[in-house]
This record gives structure tokens, C-alpha cells and sequence, in this order.
């Protein structure tokens, strides 16, 4: 049976690329998208017409995965909205195998550069609380799995870029090829790899779920493209079912080979 795989963190349209790569693994996709803005207070509806609503959305929903890729808009600072993003996976796909939290901290970095009480409250949604929400969501969905179906897998992939302190440390790194992450950034980072990192070990011995934790920077093979970091997700994460190591809370390369077996790395 086909894989599902829930993409959330860069969302479309600039994760195309890496939903370009897992698409070679044949896997069915959900990838999040941005909540529409509404510049008008919402009319107030009829119960007739929520529904009518609603079974319209379905239906396109239906139609778009016929393609086996899916966009479910993800309002980052609702915590019932990461619930709404794992039901709807599952309803649209009838199953949840495997979900991919993409912290991409240079895409982050270039997005903003201003720090005022604004950018750390919207810094706290897209970067940090989200992941938390979501990752606690998909987790609640694999416990509810049927054992036949095996642990389902939670996958933290961090891609890292200089912060204002590497610079500083070693100023050849302001080159003008990465973005420079500002503190939120880099906050958001730590907090993403903390949160990931113990996650992994309140979980190392669960029959229910297994933690893979992604780390690199675009110097790395296997990071340098979102494509190529989507086909050997999937590789990777295909090679590793049902082993034992994928239990150990530690990070691994991209581009690693399985076999080789997992190999600590530590944040800065």
C-alpha cells in the first residue's frame, strides 16, 4: 500500500522542490500552504451553507489528490489547526505514515530581518510553537494506528545557515551565498533542535512512533537542493524501517548511507 506523507514547516509554493523529490518515492503528499488572508470580516454562513461549503472543499480536496500531492492550508499559530491538518490527511489519504517538520533556517533568514514585540510574537508561531503543535498532533495519530500498520515515523529536518554570531567569529562567512540568520532565527533554530532532539528520547523505546532527526547545511551532499534532500528522505527513511537504530534519539547527515549507521552531530 502507498505511503502517506504529511510535509509541514516550508510550505508551498517554496517547498516544490523537496515535494519534487519525495514524489520519486511514488509516496502520496500533503504539503501545507499558507492561510488565505481575508481582507473582509467572514460573512456569517447558514448551516446549509457551511455545508455546502464543505463538501465543496472536499471535493476539490479529492480532486487534487488524484495527482497524489495535496496543499491544506496550516494557520501556524492555532493549535487546532495542526489537529485539522493531520485529520484531513487522513481523510483525504485514509492513512498518516510519516510526517517531515522542514526547519529550512536560511529560508526563515531570508524572509525578515527587522526585530521589534511584531516579529517575536510572529517568530514564535512560524518557528517555534507550530512544530510543537503539529509534531504532538502526528504523534497522537500514530498511537491510534493499527498495530499491523507498524510505527508510524516523525522526521525533524533542520537545515542550518550562519548566524550573526558565526559571522562575527569568522566574518568570511558573509559572503552573499547564504542567508544570514538574525537572532530570532537562530532562537528558533535552537528551540527546533532542543524540542526534536528530547522529543527523541521520550520516545526511544515506543512501539507506536519512531523519531529521525535531519541535520546539515547546504555545504552538504544531499542539502544542497530541496530535491535532492526529498529523494533521499525517502530513500533513507525506506532503508531504516523497522530497524532498531532509527529508536536512538541522535542526528544524522543528510546524504548519510544506512548502513553506515547514525553519527552525533551537535548544534553549533
Amino acid at each position: 500500500m502507498e505511503k502517506t506523507i504529511l510535509i509541514a514547516g516550508k510550505s508551498m509554493p517554496e517547498a516544490g522542490r523537496f515535494t519534487d523529490g519525495v514524489a520519486f518515492s511514488g509516496r502520496n503528499i500533503i504539503i501545507t500552504g499558507p492561510q488565505t488572508d481575508s481582507e473582509q470580516p467572514p460573512k456569517r454562513l447558514t448551516i446549509a451553507e457551511r455545508k455546502a461549503n464543505q463538501a465543496a472543499y472536499e471535493e476539490e480536496k479529492n480532486i487534487e489528490a488524484k495527482s497524489g500531492i495535496c496543499t491544506i492550508e496550516w494557520n501556524k499559530s492555532s493549535p487546532l489547526s495542526a489537529r485539522s491538518l493531520v485529520l484531513q490527511t487522513l481523510t483525504i489519504f485514509n492513512r498518516l505514515d510519516e510526517a517531515v517538520l522542514y526547519f529550512d533556517e536560511e529560508w526563515f533568514a531570508s524572509k525578515a530581518e527587522q526585530m521589534d514585540s511584531e516579529e517575536i510574537a510572529r517568530g514564535c508561531d512560524e518557528m517555534i510553537s507550530c512544530y510543537q503543535y503539529l509534531a504532538l498532533e502526528v504523534i497522537s495519530s500514530f498511537k491510534k494506528r493499527d498495530a499491523a500498520e507498524g510505527p508510524g515515523t516523525l522526521v525533524f529536518l533542520l537545515k542550518e545557515t550562519p548566524s550573526r554570531v558565526d559571522v562575527l567569529n569568522s566574518p568570511a562567512l558573509k559572503n552573499g551565498v547564504s542567508a544570514i540568520a538574525s537572532p530570532l532565527v537562530s532562537a528558533g533554530a535552537a528551540a527546533f533542535s532542543s524540542f526534536a532532539e528530547n522529543l527523541a528520547a521520550v520516545y526511544s523505546d515506543s512501539i507506536f512512533v519512531n523519531i529521525v532527526l535531519v541535520h546539515g547545511d547546504s555545504s552538504m551532499e544531499g542539502f544542497r537542493r530541496d530535491d535532492e534532500t526529498g529523494r533521499w528522505l525517502c530513500t533513507y527513511l525506506n532503508s531504516i524501517e523497522g530497524s532498531k537504530s532509527s529508536k536512538k534519539a541522535q542526528w544524522v547527515k543528510p546524504g548519510a548511507k544506512p548502513s553506515s549507521g547514525f553519527s552525533r552531530i551537535f548544534k553549533r
